[in-house]
Parts: structure tokens; C-alpha cells; sequence
């Protein structure tokens, strides 16, 4: 449903163009605004239109109803000789004016599609006889189904034909994507959709690792960081990836009320252990193990101090630290930095010459300086700072 009285779809109607008649309503499932004597004379040219409309998506809006539609032309001069050989016809959803109308375009080519299909292989559109024992309880069932189950039907429409139509989820835009964050995978990629995807996706993909940041993995695989950030975003929407931040022994975390999912939990449990397994340990890891080493994190505890105090020489500390802050079990405490006094930050990397002598590099290190002040305002963390090159970042550094 739309909302809690509003089906998610009012109905279906089906609509054809004769030389004579011109546009006309043949079946609507149920009585709409559109098909009323005068608003149907303002929407009938949209209905069966002229070619350079067909195949786009058609959305009309009149008070409360939305119709969207995608006309078809098909064009044989024997079989429609009789009709400027061509054979026009429209299949459109009815819905509530405030539903979106992407939600439904998907399905309604869909329609267009098998509707097509039928009537090039089956003339089931230009037979009547067809039609009235097919085409109209097809639609009938349709619309019944899909306000039953709120998104999907799958109907016989003739002899072997099923129609399986799905609304699409309605999905949140996708966050924007900075240098610093790291992509981790959320859900198992399956090949074939793999094999789709454009090249650059693809080498994205290939060098997502749970550890790579977006500025690192555009420089390993020689792509525009916007080009980078856009297909990250994609993955994003699609569910195939989240982000987390970029992994350092020198970063805090602090565990969440989420962990108590975890720990009654059994297939979550099996799930970590599965993950954070050391490769090449010789001992087994246990979910105890892996709990204590995750409550360990109180009160914003750095990485190394966690790991110097268990010594689980089993347990993979990286794999363990990304994967609970990507299930919300952790949750990493940042730093900002507020510039106070430059030679804080900026220390011997850009510090002037001391014996007065100009060594031709103080340009330069005043732009440094400039710099750094202004990106230490308190918006921008250390991982931030470290993707644009100021401070080292070494996930293996322990020190």
C-alpha cells in the first residue's frame, strides 16, 4: 500500500488506435478519471501516440490518479494492411497521484514487452476472441495481485505464457562517497550479474578488499576519483557494498547497544567466526574469542591496545575491527583537527628555513602551511587529512 487506504496500483487500462475511431479505452480493470469523457479527449494523443513518443514513458497526472504508460508500434504491412500497417496499443498503470512513478516503470515496459511479444508471434492483440478469453482476466488478476502482495504478480496470460511482473524497492539515495571511506562488501556478488556491470565497475569491484579506501583504489586501478565515487554510489543503491572507515591501529572504537543482536544470535555468531579467521592459524577461532576481543573496545579504545592485551593470534584484528564496524557492532570514535598553533600539525614537513638563508623552497611551504590551516577547522578528520597527503597512513603500522 501507499499509504493506509490507498492501493498500491487502481488499475490497469489497455487501449488500442483505430484508423477510424482513432485512440479508445478497449479494458480498464477498474473505472478511472482518465477514461471519463473529457479528460480522456486531453490524454488520448498520449495514449497511442505518434512514433517519436513510442517506447518512452508516458506519466500523466489528473487530481488524485497518475497514469503511466509505454505505447507500442508495430509495424507489418500484411498483417495490418488495413490499418496503415501498423498496430499501435498501450498498456498503462493507474495509480495514486503521490506514488513514484519509477517504482513502476520497470514493470509497465515489462507489460509492453510480453504484449508485444504475443501479438508479433500469436496475434493475441488483433484477435478478439483472444482477448476477451485471455487478455481481461490477465489484467484483472494482475492488478489483484499486485495490491495483495504490494509488489509482485505472476499470472498466466495464454497457453504457456506467465507474466511475472515486480514494482521496484524504494530505495534512499545513496550517501556521498568521500576519498577516505572504504568499501567493504554487504552482499555475495553473483557472476552473471558481474559479467553486466561496465568494465570500470568491474575493476572496482576487483579491488574492493575491506581495507582500500576510494582514493586508493581510484589510483591502483588508474580511474578519476569522481568516476570512482559514481560507481561506488551505483553499488551502494544496488545493496552491494557499504562504507566504513579506514582501518589503523591508531584508531578508537567503542562498541554499540547492537552487539546484544550478536550475542543471542547463533547464525551471526557462526557468520564472524567465519570471517575473521586468521589464515594459517593453527588453532580454531571461537565465538568467545572473538566476543571478548570485541567488548574489549570500552571506552573508545585504541586498536593496538586491544590486540596487545588478548593476544589472539587466531583472530584477524583487521577483518574482525571492519566487519563489526559494517554490522554496527563498532562504531569508530573520530578525531577532528582544529588548528591552534601551525607547527602542531605541520611539524618538519613544512617548517621554514632557521638560518635565515632562503633555500629557494619557502613558497611552497607556505602553501603547505596555508594549506593545512585551513582544512584543520574542525570539519575534516584524520583520515580525511591522511587521503590528501597530509600524515601517513599504514594499516600495519602498530606503533
Amino acid at each position: 500500500m501507499t499509504n493506509d487506504n490507498l492501493p498500491v496500483l487502481y488499475a490497469i487500462q489497455y487501449s488500442e488506435f483505430d484508423i477510424n475511431r482513432g485512440a479508445f479505452v478497449y479494458h480498464e480493470t477498474a473505472r478511472t478519471i482518465f477514461s471519463e469523457g473529457q479528460n480522456f479527449q486531453c490524454v488520448c494523443n498520449f495514449l497511442c501516440p505518434e512514433p517519436n513518443l513510442i517506447d518512452k514513458l508516458i506519466v500523466l497526472t489528473i487530481q488524485n490518479q497518475k497514469l503511466i504508460g509505454c505505447p507500442v508500434i508495430i509495424y507489418d504491412q500484411e498483417k495490418y494492411k488495413n490499418n496503415r500497417n501498423e498496430f499501435r496499443f498501450n498498456a498503462c498503470f493507474v495509480i495514486p497521484s503521490q506514488a513514484d512513478a519509477l517504482k513502476y516503470e520497470v514493470a509497465v515496459r515489462k507489460l509492453a514487452k510480453y504484449l508485444r511479444t504475443l501479438e508479433v508471434d500469436s496475434c493475441f492483440l488483433t484477435n478478439d476472441a483472444l482477448k476477451r478469453e485471455h487478455l481481461k482476466p490477465a489484467l484483472n488478476e494482475i492488478v489483484r495481485q499486485i495490491n495483495k502482495s504490494g509488489e509482485e504478480c505472476s499470472v498466466k496470460m495464454y497457453t504457456s505464457v506467465i507474466v511475472n511482473l515486480k514494482l521496484l524497492e524504494r530505495r534512499a539515495e545513496p550517501p556521498t562517497v568521500a576519498s577516505s571511506d572504504v568499501p567493504m562488501f554487504c552482499n555475495n556478488i553473483d557472476l552473471s550479474e558481474l559479467e553486466q556491470m561496465d568494465q570500470m565497475t568491474q575493476r572496482v569491484i576487483a579491488s574492493i578488499d575491506g581495507l582500500r579506501h576510494v582514493n586508493k583504489i581510484a589510483q591502483d586501478t588508474d580511474t578519476e576519483l569522481d568516476l570512482v565515487k559514481a560507481a561506488m554510489q551505483n553499488l551502494i543503491y544496488h545493496n552491494v557494498i557499504k562504507l566504513v572507515p579506514i582501518f589503523s591501529y591508531k584508531n578508537r572504537y567503542i562498541v554499540t547497544p547492537k552487539l546484544q543482536e550478536l550475542y543471542t544470535n547463533t547464525p551471526l555468531q557462526k557468520e564472524l567466526v567465519f570471517f575473521v579467521g586468521r589464515s594459517g592459524a593453527k588453532d580454531c577461532v571461537s565465538f568467545y574469542e572473538c566476543f571478548r576481543m570485541i567488548c574489549a573496545f570500552d571506552h573508545g579504545s585504541l586498536v593496538k591496545d586491544v590486540v596487545n592485551k588478548m593476544k589472539a593470534n587466531n583472530i584477524d584484528e583487521k577483518k574482525l575491527v571492519q566487519y563489526c564496524v559494517l554490522k554496527g557492532y563498532l562504531r569508530r570514535v573520530r578525531d577532528y583537527r582544529i588548528s591552534i598553533d601551525d607547527s602542531t600539525y605541520i611539524g618538519n614537513n613544512a617548517s621554514g628555513p632557521t638560518n635565515g638563508i632562503s633555500n629557494g623552497n619557502d613558497q611552497a611551504k607556505s602553501k603547505i602551511q596555508t594549506t593545512l590551516r585551513d582544512l584543520c577547522d574542525g570539519t575534516n578528520d584524520s583520515d580525511s587529512l591522511a587521503c590528501l597527503g597530509y600524515g601517513k597512513y599504514n594499516i600495519n603500522d602498530r606503533s
